[in-house]
């Protein structure tokens, strides 16, 4: 999934330096917005502030429900604090979506996810 989606099919205003494209108005990308909160989310689990962690995990999946890695985030949250159980369904769901949405680009979310959900795994 491509954050970058709904630009494609806009005309920039400008073209700054052959590379920078600027657009005028208010876009909806929710797909950037939830990925950022996923990094965010990422960073606040790696130092163990637990609680913002799941607010910044919770906020990409409402932002982009069918993403795989907002739900690999929200799963990540629970396997960390020895609750693997409750990942499952945040990584079963990632796994289908990254088999399902355009796979040729998913293919290290697959077996990292597999691994996640192998019997044993925490």
């Amino acid at each position: 999934m491509n954050p970058d989606e709904a630009f494609k099919t806009l005309q920039p205003t400008a073209v700054i330096d052959y590379g920078v494209f600027v657009y005028d108005g208010h876009f909806e990308i929710p797909l950037a917005a939830a990925l950022a909160h996923a990094h965010k989310a990422q960073r606040r689990l790696s130092e163990k502030r637990l609680s913002e962690s799941l607010a910044e995990a919770r906020q990409a999946v409402t932002l982009a429900p069918d993403a795989v890695k907002p739900n690999v985030v929200l799963g990540d949250i629970p396997t960390a604090t020895g609750q693997a159980q409750q990942a499952r369904p945040y990584y079963t769901k990632a796994l289908a979506m990254a088999k399902a949405v355009e796979p040729e680009f998913q293919v290290g979310w697959v077996n990292t996810l597999e691994g996640k959900l192998a019997p044993g795994a925490e």
